[in-house]
């Protein structure tokens, strides 16, 4: 471990149980303050030799105290243990200034990402690209066979599968790419030393062919949180991504918004048969319809990833104003609905609701009852 990273890890690593300890830095405050250490020629190691003393002497406004950096840097025992019980487990870690932090996550994230980067299995491989898959824990039948074969298609073609842990698309992605003979990337949101231990990972972790990578401590709990943050890793460890399922709101949804809104790589979304609101929306919002057919009978993936940049190739897109209002008088059997109600029932935005019933109203193809407000459809054309 170069003394940058151990640097970094007392700084920012979550170990030990020591009362009163203090708080590790989040990431914005770390860059905040490598770049000011930055500014004076110096690198995290110099807090280990003193070197910095001077200049920590100095710092001042939205910093970190001197006292929080030095109970910090005094956790040298706590680090040591933890290193031991993690490489135990097969556990390496390894720091943004490293030669081997991956590349695309340095120049995609920048400051945006985590300092640290643990994993488990080939580190290389975190720097070769390959086919972000994600979906819905509970996508339909159809969508899991998409997965299945897209992951499968990946292996078949040397084309490594980046994914995430969980269940539904995501881990058939994977299951079907390790059984295909394939390589994959697992970015984990929640404890790499379980996912280590777990019997669905052991054998592919033995064999080389699987990478678990998490910017979390080895220990780390699931949340929401985590788990949507862990999300853009695996679109800037990508050269392209694939959304099977989504809804128009939750953890998929934001990683793919995301993606659009930074541009990392080209996107595709799964159209046919059972495409959801949020997949529709997706295409809408520009990202590429990718059929089921497609992906069993192309010749190759790449080519047809490469190759899908003309629109008029792109399947039929459904009216969205029309199947919600269609969809609304399916609904409604049991009286006028709710705005609250709509957004529950087609997951989606409010302000999409509000906008849809006021054009439906406009345009006297629902009627608007009472208060609180309740619609009802007349017409769903």
């Amino acid at each position: 471990m170069s003394d940058d990273t151990r640097a970094i890890a007392l700084l920012c690593g979550h170990f030990g149980t020591r009362r009163g300890q203090a708080k590790p830095l989040s990431p914005a405050e770390y860059h905040g303050f490598a770049g000011f250490l930055n500014s004076r020629d110096l690198g995290p190691a110099a807090l280990l030799s003193g070197a910095a003393g001077a200049a920590l002497a100095s710092h001042a406004g939205d910093l970190p105290s001197t006292e929080r950096i030095g109970a910090l840097l005094s956790r040298e025992r706590e680090l040591g243990t933890a290193l031991t019980r993690w490489q135990r487990a097969g556990i390496w870690m390894i720091g943004e200034g490293d030669d081997q932090y991956p590349a695309h996550l340095r120049s995609r994230l920048g400051s945006g990402g985590f300092p640290l980067l643990f994993g488990a299995g080939p580190i290389d491989r975190l720097d070769r690209g390959g086919v972000c898959i994600v979906g819905s824990r509970d996508s339909p039948p159809i969508g899991l066979e998409f997965a299945r074969t897209l992951g499968a298609r990946c292996a078949r073609e040397s084309m490594t599968v980046i994914s995430s842990d969980m269940r539904g698309v995501d881990r058939e992605a994977i299951s079907a790419a390790l059984g295909s003979g394939g390589r994959v990337v697992s970015v984990l949101s929640d404890s790499l030393e379980k996912a280590t231990a777990a019997k669905r990972n052991r054998a592919a972790l033995e064999s080389g062919s699987m990478t678990l990578v998490t910017p979390f401590s080895p220990d780390t709990r699931f949340s929401v949180s985590n788990a949507m943050r862990a999300n853009k890793y695996q679109y800037a460890l990508s050269d392209v991504a694939v959304v099977v399922d989504t809804r128009r709101r939750g953890g998929v949804w934001s990683g793919a918004d995301e993606n659009r809104n930074e541009g990392w790589v080209p996107a595709f979304v799964r159209a046919g048969e059972r495409m959801s609101p949020g997949n529709t929306a997706l295409v809408h919002l520009g990202a590429q319809p990718i059929t089921l057919e497609e992906v069993r009978d192309c010749e190759r993936l790449d080519d047809l990833f490469l190759g899908r940049s003309r629109p008029a190739e792109s399947p039929p897109l459904p009216d969205l104003y029309g199947e919600f209002l269609r969809g609304l008088r399916a609904v409604q059997a049991d009286g006028p609905v709710s705005e609250t109600r709509v957004v529950e029932i087609f997951a989606i935005e409010r302000s999409q609701a509000r906008k849809w019933l006021a054009r439906a109203v406009a345009e006297g193809r629902a009627e608007k009852h009472g208060r609180p407000a309740r619609y009802r459809v007349l017409d769903a054309g």
